[in-house]
C-alpha cells in the first residue's frame, strides 16, 4: 500500500515537472526575440480602460470576498476589469486581504487547498498595508492601468494553481520559497502569461514605475528587476505573441 502511495507520489511529482515546470525553465533567461516584428508603439501603448458594463450588483458575488472590500470598494470594479481578461478564472473563489507583506501584492493558494477537491479550492490575493517592516507601493493610489497589470500577474499565478494537482501545488509553493533560481523562472514565466492574455502594456506600465519609484528600498527594486522580464522582453514578447497569434 505504502509503495503504491509512494509510487503514485512520484508520477504526480514527474507530471508537474513535465507540464507548468518545463514551460517555466524557458523563461529563465533573458531572451531576444525582436525577430519577430518592428515595434509598433500606437498598438502596443494602449492603457486598459475599466470595464464599463461592470455592474455593482455582480461585483457583490461571494466569488471575490474578504474586509479589504469594505475598506476600498473600488478594488470590486478594478479586480473585476482584470478578470475580465481571464475568462477561465470567472468561478474562481478569491479572498483579498490587507496586511504587511514584504511585497506590494502577491497571491497564493489558500493552505486548506490541499484538503479540497479543484471545484472548491480558494485563492488569496494580499496586498501590502505598508504599516509593517517592508514597504511596497501604495497600491490604491496607483492608476488604473498599473493596477490592471498587476492583478493580472497575480490572476496569472493563479491560473498556473489551477492547472496543478494538490500535490502538484504542495511542491511547486515548497520549491518556489526554497529556490531563488526557481523563484526567477516562475515570475517570469507569469509575466508571459500575463501578456499572453493581454495586458502587455499594463504589466510594462507597472514594471516601469517601479523600477522609477524612488520610495521603495534598493533592496525591492533589485528584487524586481532580478525576477521580472525586463522592459524590452515585454516589448518583444508581445510582438512574438502577436506574430504567433495572427
Amino acid at each position: 500500500m505504502l509503495s503504491a502511495r509512494l509510487f503514485f507520489m512520484a508520477l504526480t511529482f514527474f507530471g508537474l515537472y513535465t507540464s507548468v515546470l518545463m514551460a517555466q525553465k524557458l523563461y529563465e533567461h533573458e531572451i531576444a526575440c525582436n525577430e519577430y516584428c518592428a515595434f509598433d508603439s500606437i498598438l502596443f501603448f494602449q492603457e486598459v480602460k475599466p470595464d464599463e458594463a461592470w455592474d455593482k450588483q455582480t461585483g457583490l458575488n461571494t466569488n471575490l470576498y474578504g474586509p479589504y472590500f469594505e475598506q476600498f470598494p473600488q478594488i470590486r470594479s478594478d479586480i473585476h476589469s482584470a478578470l475580465c481578461y481571464y475568462p477561465e478564472l470567472a468561478n474562481a473563489s478569491i479572498q483579498f486581504k490587507y496586511k504587511s507583506i514584504r511585497q506590494t501584492i502577491n497571491s497564493r493558494p489558500a493552505p486548506g487547498n490541499i484538503f479540497r477537491s479543484k471545484a472548491h479550492r480558494h485563492y488569496i490575493i494580499i496586498v501590502n498595508n505598508n504599516q509593517g517592516k517592508h514597504k511596497g507601493l501604495p497600491f490604491e493610489q496607483l492608476s488604473f492601468n498599473i493596477k490592471t497589470g498587476w492583478l493580472g500577474h497575480e490572476l496569472a499565478h493563479i491560473c498556473s494553481y489551477e492547472n496543478m494537482s494538490n500535490w502538484q501545488t504542495f511542491w511547486f509553493s515548497l520549491k518556489y520559497v526554497c529556490s531563488k533560481k526557481y523563484l526567477r523562472k516562475v515570475e517570469r514565466y507569469t509575466d508571459y502569461t500575463t501578456i499572453e492574455h493581454g495586458l502587455a502594456f499594463p504589466l510594462y506600465d507597472g514594471i516601469d514605475y517601479l523600477f522609477r519609484n524612488k520610495d521603495i528600498s534598493e533592496k525591492y527594486r533589485q528584487h524586481a528587476i532580478d525576477n521580472s522580464l525586463s522592459l524590452s522582453e515585454i516589448k518583444c514578447f508581445w510582438c512574438r505573441y502577436r506574430y504567433e497569434k495572427y
